[in-house]
């Protein structure tokens, strides 16, 4: 497999995307303010400052960059539908397309007992890309106990995926090579681990770089949300992170010169809204690179060649207003009747949601109210057909909001168990009731062991029940 095997019409680059868990844009500049210095001073990158989720969790961040899809776009891969359920190989995953062009392809991912395609979904039956680290994390995990805390032996288990990763550029130097490595295990649970990598994350791109490895590749720095559980959730300025993650671009110094518009339409975008959608979009551009024009507002999905207008909101975006970064939100007073009416109409959502499974799932009872506001309603915003199901879908979009509709978010604490949760509300004022989403609700403290007994069966459930047991 050399570049003569791959297609004309594309960029000839290599990809590697590398990421970490939980990260949002701040906290990567906060926490890896050596590898920041660099990537800016060193190798122009360019991070995306408006790059917004669109739903909760790993997956829904994964899986629409890898497929250009939701998940419920997708066939049906859930462990708990039993039978029904396929491997996730039937995912038109895009490194599938950089193979089919001639790539050496790759996947890693560590903590592999909660792995994106394996914790919730029934993972690879076959291995999904040339080299795959899988069977390395299972075998490996037992013994890490014998080691300091994140290391294997001597090494820090964050090196282990690096140096794999540096010895795929080094064995295949001549190859077209699309490698992801997804690393979770130093910032997923914890906000201030992370910066324990900086020496090495700097190290690692330098040496990619002195040895010639970014000469000929697009190298991708991301997360796929911001913290969901850390302390800084709490605050208005942690809510407004877990939306905006870091994501970042290093091109080759001779792409701008080669390519002018498509290099500046990237660095257009950099302050325009964007999300996986178009991720996935600009990596089946660098297969199939056409004219750079400007971004169609009508498609979800707008390559980074592109200019992306603007004017786009979150509802051409297909971001719901519960993950939108962009909406502004008036605080409203805890006691107003129509916060606590929202709340206990929250509270009993949470226990309907539980009820078939009420032996094992305590009733939850409203705690605290701790924060409350309404939605301003901006030009352009738009409200939902399709409503979310158990695994935090997304819905679609198809009408102008009404005025007649009223849009509250609240943070409350339940008991017991103290959770605490956040969650985007309907308000319907002409048949004063509350309309709740699933995927507009939020757990933003750990529920660790109250969920224990509902993890393994019902997934689902593990944020919102609290186990009698």
């Amino acid at each position: 497999m050399t570049w003569e095997n791959v297609p004309e019409g594309g960029l000839n680059l290599n990809v590697l995307m590398f990421g970490f868990d939980s990260l949002s844009r701040n906290t990567f500049i906060r926490k890896l303010p050596k590898t920041y210095g660099y990537l800016t001073k060193n190798l122009n990158v360019q991070v995306l400052e408006g790059y917004n989720i669109i739903g909760d969790g790993t997956p829904q961040a994964l899986i629409p960059i890898l497929t250009g899809k939701i998940e419920l776009e997708l066939p049906e891969t859930r462990k708990r539908m039993g039978a029904k359920a396929n491997y996730v190989d039937v995912y038109p995953m895009i490194w599938k397309k950089f193979k089919d062009s001639g790539y050496i392809t790759g996947f890693m991912e560590d903590v592999a007992h909660i792995g994106t395609f394996t914790y919730r979904l029934k993972g690879f039956k076959e291995q999904p890309t040339d080299h795959y680290m899988r069977s390395y994390y299972l075998a490996a995990a037992p013994y890490f106990k014998n080691s300091k805390k994140f290391c294997m032996g001597g090494i820090p288990r964050h090196k282990v995926m690096m140096n794999y990763i540096t010895n795929i550029f080094d064995t295949y130097r001549d190859n077209p090579k699309f490698v992801f490595g997804f690393h979770g295990e130093l910032s997923h649970d914890s906000y201030n681990d992370i910066g324990a990598a900086d020496d090495d994350l700097n190290d690692w791109i330098k040496q990619l770089q002195d040895h010639g490895h970014l000469n000929n590749t697009l190298l991708i720095l991301m997360s796929d949300h911001g913290h969901r559980f850390a302390d800084i959730r709490n605050t208005l300025a942690g809510k407004q992170e877990e939306r905006l993650p870091f994501f970042s671009f290093v091109f080759p110094s001779w792409f701008k010169q080669v390519h002018p518009k498509a290099y500046a339409n990237i660095v257009y975008n950099i302050k325009r809204l964007s999300t996986p959608f178009d991720i996935h979009k600009t990596l089946e551009s660098i297969l199939k690179m056409e004219t750079p024009m400007q971004g169609d507002t009508s498609q979800r999905d707008i390559s980074l060649f592109n200019e992306i207008p603007s004017y786009r909101t979150c509802a051409d975006a297909f971001i719901e207003p519960h993950w939108c970064a962009c909406l502004s939100w008036q605080e409203m007073s805890t006691t107003d009747p129509i916060i606590i009416a929202a709340a206990n109409s929250f509270i009993n959502f949470l226990n309907s949601y539980t009820e078939e499974h009420r032996n094992i799932c305590h009733v939850l009872h409203l705690g605290q109210i701790i924060w409350s506001a309404k939605l301003i309603p901006t030009k352009g915003l738009l409200t939902f057909k399709k409503s979310g199901d158990l695994d935090g879908f997304m819905g679609d979009f198809s009408a102008k909001t009404a005025f007649s509709h009223e849009t509250y978010q609240i943070k409350v604490k339940t008991q017991p168990g103290e959770g605490l949760f956040e969650a985007s509300i309907e308000y319907d004022v002409t048949k004063n009731i509350f309309n709740i989403k699933i995927s507009d609700v939020s757990r933003i403290n750990k529920y660790g062991s109250q969920a224990r007994c509902v993890e393994n069966d019902f997934f689902h459930l593990r944020k919102y029940c609290n186990c009698k047991n």
